[in-house]
């Protein structure tokens, strides 16, 4: 039987973090963004970027453990949109290894991260998606999140849309 556990990121998981970050990208975005831009993400830069955002407190992730090995993790906090008022939390990126999906790990992660904003004080829980990412947009809509309309560009390897999905409190 698996051991489910989750706990807030400390800064000795900055290796991991990066390591899952990158491969969830290159999985997650392939033949959405450039392959050559995926190709160019570093396990390096990618932890030395959470290492920096854990000991400046500038993000709050939290880690899911099975049986003791860190397989994902998500950050979250206030939504940082300015269109939004001090009711909307965000789940600001979720992220698994390639090698868990599909197991019910994201779904037992997003559930905590709800929980946690809810916990909060958050009213509604906001979170962006990019347009051609359908497996995460059917996630997220079985999770009970809906486009609330809003979209931007956003340039990573090439011009993307992404869509803002929304989630009552009382909902999911």
């Amino acid at each position: 039987m698996e051991n489910i556990n989750i706990r807030w990121a400390q800064v000795e998981d900055s290796e991991v973090l990066g390591t899952i970050h990158a491969e969830s990208w290159k999985a997650a975005y392939k033949n959405i963004m450039p392959d050559d831009f995926l190709m160019n993400i570093s396990i390096a830069k990618r932890q030395k970027r959470f290492e920096q955002a854990l000991i400046n407190k500038t993000e709050e992730n939290a880690v899911i453990l099975c049986n003791d090995k860190i397989i994902g993790f998500i950050c979250l906090g206030k939504a940082r949109d300015e269109d939004l008022d001090e009711s909307f939390g965000e789940i600001w990126g979720i992220y698994l290894h390639p090698d868990q999906w599909r197991k019910g790990f994201g779904r037992e992660l997003i559930s905590w991260g709800i929980k946690e904003l809810r916990n909060r004080g958050y009213l509604k829980i906001i979170l962006w998606v990019l347009e051609e990412n359908y497996k995460a947009r059917g996630f997220y809509e079985n999770i009970g999140f809906t486009e609330d309309r809003v979209s931007k560009e956003i340039k990573i390897g090439k011009v993307l849309k992404e869509m803002r999905y929304v989630l009552n409190a009382k909902v999911g």
